[in-house]
């Protein structure tokens, strides 16, 4: 009897994992369900005689648990899913929320909401997410794919990959994310469905004109035609979010700062903004399906999103370095840090927009034909993004003035209090430490086309079950554009009373209130027009193309066999995947030269990926599952870029040296075992404990090294070499971890607590690799991504139309990358990150309401701050809350 099993992945075997007592007593927890919950299936196969059959029917929470672990336990890969607990209706508002809740997942906050998956302690840049499939394209410079792009109203199940599969195209080194849509022939019939809800956010409206509250809307249509020969599948969400975040941000702690002892360390600078404003979202899906015959399904969909963000972000920065005339006194120093004293300062009081916008269309056409045992599939597919965004910055200043400030107060917040009042117009002009007016108006476009051929043979005895082999080609162009401009006053800068607002209030921040203006009517009163362009020479490194074209060739043979009466299925094969990546930039000369020289670079390069998944079945639904294998993730878009800069030591003559991108980067590669254990009790429980290993052969740091100038032949160049600092292919290491899953409904464990279930993991992932970043000088930083630990718990009741969940997921430090203009990351280092979700609702099974169910949800019921510090924990950085996000809702289906 055929069973379909699953991949798994990651490495040495020789390596030796050691278990902490928190991953010690997860595994005594994990047993002793396991036990318990044999000891209720036991009862359970001893049904009395005369009772008769029925047919349950599970619908909401559990339905969803339950179509997820019948996923995981039927893949053929090592895999996690997320299944829709109805039409339209994912576990939670986000998908990265969902996705964060799984097992070696975890996920970072951005604007309140998860929005970058981790898996197994990497950043989001060594996974890949597909839809229904096919690659997908980024709306950042990288090529971390951004989920709040993607409504979960209209994906109806996840599966992430944490093996590498052969036929599987596109796989990332950490993991593959496959978003799906529905497959309209699979419903009975015609399905409808609807979803309301409204939106608060518990902060209010902080600024003028900022909204509290919004909505979510959308609608499903599935339905057949021509004896069902034909599905249709329509979808819409709409979604209008209010955002919320008080901001506050030490920019680093430096050294060298006017009246700072040597080797100490003082801030850099400050920033507190209260940011308010929404994004609006629109999402569109349609699906058809035609199955003519048993033989040939063809089956095209698309995908259409469209997101806007309108941000005003009113506040205060004040520039502490010594260029702007800043000076510190009385200090109080702890460990080599100022963390406490005077400083005499001008602050920059700003009102600053930000828009957003970004769209993604996806399609694809794929037909499979099918003729005796043979499986011919041809697919080709589309998906591009255009992201725009403009970021107008109107500044404002006073004259210097004392500045206290207190980092040892105990507080999440610093104590600041200034002598002068940064809300009074008569003292307050527009210009200052950064000018008076800037914008910054980035933009990028990202395409990718792509066409599949694959042939299967199927077996009918032996243990090949069936051999494929496929090839598949893509081409992606990504391309940045940023202009800009600073465009100076009219007259003497002075606000009139027209365009002033009251004071913005920062004391959430314990700040200070600041001056508040109406930003379009001071841009038509105090300034001209202007134009942001592509600031030549200056500004041209910041513009750049790509194209990277793949051609990938599988082949792959699956096993379905017995050794020694026990059922082992898996399958053996290699991808053989050659990349060609090119990109086309210009290189400036800097001061005094101020010279462009158009530049393209790049490089050829194949990778041969071999992989091995088995998966023996043992009595009592018990699964070992064992994967080893090769596997890459292709370098950062951005870090692909040709763009440089050189100068010279001496101005016009001497040494060389400079700094850029590096289009000859090869990919990250990586060496994985796997080995898991996981028991089942049907669809209805699971318990797992897997162990993973990774060698990373490379990894991918920025560093400064001797480089050979002689192909740019710098006029007064005294020499051909020198050094650059670029991201190069470095030596990689060890990358190891445990990971702890179960779902339990608990009338497994006593019938009094029908209707009550838990489902909970925790990952241990543990790794010795250290990168350099220049913000944090000669100090080694943690693999990005990696938190060491990772917990997860989910308790839920349904029962009688009724139910309620509660999620808490928790993250330890890590070091993460924060965006930037033009959808730049930079590293910082993350605090320990808890959420806790809350959902209620209520179906109405009977009645004229049957079909209608309401919906009360809390996102981030405990307002949990997003933290950040620069290094080490007693240098803080970044401090940021965003509120709870309160949705009260009806659904309705038919």
């Amino acid at each position: 009897m055929k069973q379909q099993m699953q991949q798994r992945v990651q490495a040495q075997p020789a390596q030796r994992f050691q278990l902490s007592p928190v991953a010690i007593a997860c595994g005594v927890l994990v047993m002793s369900m396991s036990n318990l919950a044999q000891a209720q299936e036991a009862k359970a196969e001893k049904p009395a005689a005369d009772a008769k059959s029925t047919t349950v029917v599970v619908t909401g929470i559990r339905k969803g648990i339950e179509d997820a672990i019948s996923v995981k336990k039927n893949s053929n890969a090592i895999v996690e899913a997320i299944s829709a607990e109805d039409i339209g209706k994912l576990p939670d508002t986000s998908i990265a929320e969902s996705i964060a809740r799984l097992p070696g997942l975890s996920a970072q906050r951005v604007n309140g909401q998860a929005q970058q998956i981790s898996i197994r302690g990497t950043s989001g840049d060594l996974s890949t997410v597909t839809l229904n499939g096919r690659e997908q394209v980024s709306t950042s410079a990288s090529r971390v794919v951004e989920y709040d792009q993607y409504p979960s109203e209209l994906i109806s199940g996840v599966t992430v990959y944490k093996t590498a599969d052969p036929s599987l195209v596109g796989q990332g080194l950490s993991g593959t994310v496959d978003l799906q849509t529905v497959k309209p022939l699979a419903f009975a019939g015609r399905t409808i469905a609807v979803n309301v809800r409204g939106e608060r956010n518990s902060l209010g409206s902080e600024s003028p004109g900022a909204p509290s509250t919004g909505n979510r809307v959308s609608a499903s249509y599935i339905d057949q035609f021509a004896n069902r020969t034909v599905g249709v599948a329509l979808g819409f969400a709409h979604s209008d979010k209010p955002n919320v975040n008080n901001f506050f941000e030490t920019w680093n702690w430096v050294e060298g700062n006017k009246g700072v002892p040597d080797g100490v360390k003082a801030p850099q600078g400050i920033k507190g903004l209260a940011i308010t404003g929404n994004s609006k979202r629109d999402g569109l899906i349609g699906v058809v399906e035609w199955r003519p015959s048993k033989t040939f399904t063809s089956t095209f969909d698309a995908y259409h999103s469209e997101l806007k963000q309108d941000e005003v972000r009113r506040g205060f920065e004040v520039p502490l370095e010594s260029w702007s005339g800043a000076s510190f006194s009385n200090l109080n120093v702890v460990n080599g840090l100022a963390v406490a004293g005077t400083i005499n300062a001008s602050p920059v009081i700003r009102n600053n927009s930000f828009t957003k916008e970004s769209e993604i269309t996806a399609f694809g056409w794929n037909n499979k034909f099918t003729l005796d045992q043979w499986t011919l599939v041809a697919d080709i597919s589309h998906s591009s993004a255009k992201i725009k965004e403009k970021l107008i910055e109107i500044n404002s200043g006073r004259a210097a003035g004392n500045i206290s400030y207190n980092y040892a107060n105990g507080r999440d917040i610093p104590t600041f209090t200034f002598s002068d009042s940064l809300s009074d117009p008569a003292a307050i002009k527009i210009g200052g430490k950064f000018g008076d007016g800037y914008v910054n108006v980035p933009s990028l476009n990202d395409k990718l086309n792509s066409f599949r051929l694959s042939a299967r043979r199927d077996f009918s005895d032996g243990m090949i079950s069936s051999a494929e082999v496929g090839v598949n080609y893509s081409k992606r162009d990504k391309s940045k554009e940023h202009l800009e401009t600073g465009f100076d006053k009219i007259g003497d800068g002075s606000f009139s009373s027209s365009v002033l607002y009251g004071p913005q209030d920062l004391s959430f921040l314990n700040m200070p209130n600041t001056l508040s203006w109406n930003i379009p009517a001071v841009l038509a009163a105090n300034f001209g027009p202007y134009k942001a362009v592509v600031l030549t020479p200056w500004g041209a490194t910041k513009n750049w193309s790509l194209t990277e074209k793949v051609t990938t060739g599988y082949a792959k043979l699956n096993l379905d066999t017995e050794v020694s009466n026990i059922p082992v299925a898996g399958n053996f094969g290699v991808q053989v995947v050659r990349t060609d990546q090119s990109s086309t930039s210009n290189a400036l000369l800097s001061w005094p030269i101020a010279a462009l020289v158009p530049i393209t670079d790049g490089k050829v390069y194949t990778d041969v990926l071999p992989s091995l998944n088995l998966a023996a079945t043992f009595p009592g639904e018990q699964i070992v599952r064992f994967g080893i294998g090769k596997s890459i993730a292709r370098a950062k878009l951005d870090e692909l870029n040709a763009a440089r800069e050189v100068g010279l030591s001496n101005g016009k003559t001497g040494t060389p040296s400079g700094n850029g991108g590096n289009a000859r980067l090869d990919p990250w590669k990586a060496d994985y075992v796997d080995l898991s254990y996981e028991k089942y009790f049907g669809k209805k429980a699971y318990v797992s404990a897997a162990v993973f290993h990774k060698q990373l052969k490379s990894y991918i740091y920025k560093q400064t090294t001797p480089y050979d100038f002689s192909a740019m032949n710098i006029p007064g160049a005294t020499t051909n070499t020198g050094t650059f600092t670029q991201p190069i292919n470095g030596q990689g290491g060890k990358l190891q971890g445990l990971e702890l899953a179960v779902s339990l409904p608990l009338d497994l464990v006593s019938p009094m607590l029908d209707g009550f279930g838990v489902t909970a993991n925790l990952s241990l992932t543990n790794s010795a690799i250290s990168i350099k970043d220049q913000r944090f000088g000669s100090q080694s930083v943690p693999l990005p991504g990696l938190s060491k630990n990772v917990a997860n718990l989910t308790a839920y009741y349904e029962k009688d139309g009724y139910s309620a969940r509660i999620s808490q997921r928790r993250r330890s430090d890590f070091v993460g990358e924060i965006g930037g203009p033009g959808g730049q990351n930079e590293l910082t280092f993350v605090k320990a990150d808890t959420v806790v979700d809350l959902q209620l609702g209520y179906d109405f099974t009977t009645g004229f309401a049957k079909g209608a169910s309401l919906l009360f949800q809390v996102n981030n019921l405990t307002d949990t701050a997003f933290q950040t510090y620069s290094g080490s924990p007693d240098r803080p950085r970044g401090y940021q809350k965003y509120g709870r996000q309160m949705f009260v809702g009806i659904n309705y289906k038919m």
